[in-house]
């Protein structure tokens, strides 16, 4: 009986010294890293161009702040450059950094999902069977 206490004790332990991780949100829209390093907003109409050239996107907020995304792929960032967005995640310590949960792009005044790690999963489980005889 001692020894279950003794390891119900150190569970409660452990996990009340290991941090609550909740998800946050933050509005804001999709930058070349340069621009914002800058002072300036992506230049619209010009997004091809630009988007050849810059290597990094970063979430913009209206408050001038940013942040990297650093689980989010350069694609999907750049399919959405000047857009507004949304982003559930946690913020690393320490860091400019989102570890993304899930992406949401406004689309006639509505949040839509565009991604997460969850779409992805389903959308390589599917590719996977594509050409081999499968029905989907």
């Amino acid at each position: 009986m001692l020894g279950c206490l003794g390891a119900t004790m150190l569970l409660m332990i452990i996990l009340a010294a290991a941090p609550a991780v909740a998800a946050q949100r933050w509005q804001g829209s999709i930058q070349g890293l340069a621009c914002v390093t800058q002072g300036k907003v992506c230049p619209i109409n010009m997004e091809d161009p630009l988007i050849a050239l810059e290597k990094t996107f970063v979430l913009l907020l209206p408050d001038g702040a940013w942040y990297y995304l650093p689980n989010l792929d350069r694609a999907i960032l750049a399919r959405h450059l000047n857009r507004p967005v949304a982003v559930e995640g946690a913020l690393e310590a320490g860091s400019k950094a989102i570890m993304v949960g899930k992406l949401f792009v406004k689309r006639d005044d509505a949040w839509r999902e565009a991604w997460s790690p969850d779409m992805e999963r389903e959308l390589l489980e599917q590719l996977q069977g594509w050409g081999q005889g499968k029905k989907q």
